[in-house]
């Protein structure tokens, strides 16, 4: 009995300050973001992100975000990306200064930042399109 209390311990003393990561984040999220419908059309941010892991360094990420009515500009993107730690990054060739962060965490979400020198264009999506939120 000794023995097993002593054991807890030593593993909460281990665990303790030490950040736990979704070992596989395969999955299916939505954007957790404040809409109203009104005549039809969705006004506000929506999409998805749909995750594969292909191996246990990366994973598969199909992305989809659209700003809503009226003008319904959006963005996306399919790409293969390096899983480490929670942590994924894409980057693109149409805007040298876009990184959007996917950070998985143990509450089955996932949080985004985009980073970009022009928020009105950047990563390749359409007029005033960011990729923000869980």
């Amino acid at each position: 009995m000794k023995n097993v209390i002593l054991l807890f311990i030593l593993l909460g003393t281990i665990a303790k300050g030490q950040t736990f990561y979704p070992a596989n984040p395969s999955g299916y999220y939505s954007l957790d973001s404040k809409t109203t419908v009104k005549d039809g059309d969705t006004y506000g941010y929506f999409g998805n992100i749909k995750v594969k892991q292909v191996d246990s360094n990366r994973i598969f990420v199909d992305f989809y975000v659209c700003k809503g009515a009226p003008s319904y500009n959006s963005g996306s993107f399919q790409d293969t990306l390096l899983y480490k730690n929670g942590i994924a990054v894409h980057t693109t060739t149409e805007d040298a200064t876009c990184i959007i962060t996917f950070n998985f965490n143990t509450s089955g979400g996932v949080t985004l930042e985009e980073k970009t020198k022009d928020l009105n264009n950047g990563c390749g999506f359409g007029h005033a399109v960011v990729a923000n939120g869980f």
